[in-house]
């Protein structure tokens, strides 16, 4: 087991803050699929978005719950990567630059993509 330093730290708190959006928003998939209701999370509406104002609440949840449930799973699965790679240095062989990063790299990509399609939904339907 590789000795734990501060950049470890750092991932790994990464990780753990990844891993508990990831859940939360499958979470709230799971409870927007069974209820058809919107209720109030920090999660999945936009930027002063109320819940209560959205124009079509059912097109809504037609659109956000594929995008929010393949967010969910992707960050679950580069939590599983983060931790593997720093519990047994399976990128050690790259650059340091590169194998402490390539979270970070991951990570990058995956947050992105997650602001731009809140922020279609923010247009579409509030």
């Amino acid at each position: 087991m590789p000795e734990l330093s501060a950049s470890n730290v750092l991932v790994l708190l990464m990780t753990a803050m990844l891993v508990w959006v990831s859940v939360n928003v499958l979470l709230a998939v799971i409870r927007l699929n069974r209820s058809y209701e919107l209720a109030p999370n920090r999660f999945i509406y936009p930027a002063n978005c109320k819940p209560e104002l959205c124009l079509d609440p059912l097109g809504f949840i037609r659109f956000i719950s594929p995008r929010l449930i393949a967010f969910g799973v992707l960050g679950l699965l580069l939590s599983v990567f983060m931790v593997v790679n720093e519990m047994t240095g399976l990128l050690s062989a790259l650059p340091d630059w590169f194998s402490q990063g390539a979270a970070l790299f991951l990570f990058v990509p995956l947050f992105i993509w997650y602001v731009i399609f809140i922020n279609k939904a923010a247009k579409r339907f509030w």
